[in-house]
């Protein structure tokens, strides 16, 4: 059972097919793993105790098989899940595939996280889950992790999140921050997912995470960066 309550916490990794941006992101080579970012995933996944199940929902079906191997090679917590191929395209509606995922347990918590999230580490994870438990007592229903912007923000009406009528060029550290949902790691209960349709509830507790970790791959210049990044942190034993 979860670490903390007596409800199951179930990781799920989505990790669709046919990315048009990084051509085969999920399994190229990465950071020194053969199998790239799901290997690299599913080893930061396993080191957590606190969860009692990792699903992985793909369309892939490279991706369903190495998950396969990996449950039976190391850990059978980890179970392939086949998702439908009209909520695997580019084009499907999150909406659509979050109600899909919130039907597929009916009870416990869902931990979600991406595999284009690498540098999101075991000890990192374990925070967030922490923090998830503690937050509860103090009102919160779901856990989001974001990096807070310390930056100077303009719309076409001027500044968003300082006022440069009373100082036209505050310190950077003085901006009152926004938060930018870096997609690293959702948490909530299920029936909550079911009942707000979405992966944040009513008060999510935004939970900060410093760039350098919370960086994600959505391009391929992206991905050949943090993979040079991902080579230098594993030699220093810090991935």
């Amino acid at each position: 059972m979860g670490a903390r309550g007596s409800e199951p916490v179930i990781g799920f990794v989505p990790c669709r097919a046919g990315s048009e941006r990084v051509p085969r992101k999920n399994m190229r080579p990465f950071g020194g793993h053969e199998n790239g970012l799901i290997e690299l995933k599913l080893c930061q996944l396993q080191a957590m105790p606190e969860l009692d199940k990792i699903v992985v929902s793909s369309n892939d079906e490279e991706v369903l098989d190495y998950v396969d191997r990996f449950a039976r090679a190391h850990d059978s917590r980890f179970v392939a899940s086949e998702r439908p191929d009209e909520l695997g395209r580019s084009s499907t509606s999150m909406d659509d595939f979050i109600l899909y995922i919130a039907e597929m347990e009916r009870e416990g918590l869902i931990f979600w996280t991406h595999v284009t999230s690498p540098f999101v580490t075991t000890e990192v994870y374990q925070a967030g889950l922490a923090a998830y438990y503690a937050k509860l007592a103090e009102g919160y229903d779901s856990l989001v992790s974001v990096t807070a912007i310390h930056k100077f923000l303009w719309d076409e009406n001027g500044p968003v999140n300082y006022d440069n009528k009373v100082e036209k060029w505050p310190r950077s550290q003085d901006i009152r921050p926004l938060f930018e949902i870096n997609h690293a790691m959702y948490v909530m209960p299920y029936a909550l997912m079911r009942e707000m349709g979405d992966r944040i509830g009513r008060r999510p507790y935004f939970h900060p995470l410093p760039e350098q970790v919370a960086m994600d791959i959505d391009w391929e210049d992206q991905f050949t960066l943090l993979d040079r990044i991902a080579h230098i942190r594993r030699a220093a034993g810090e991935l």
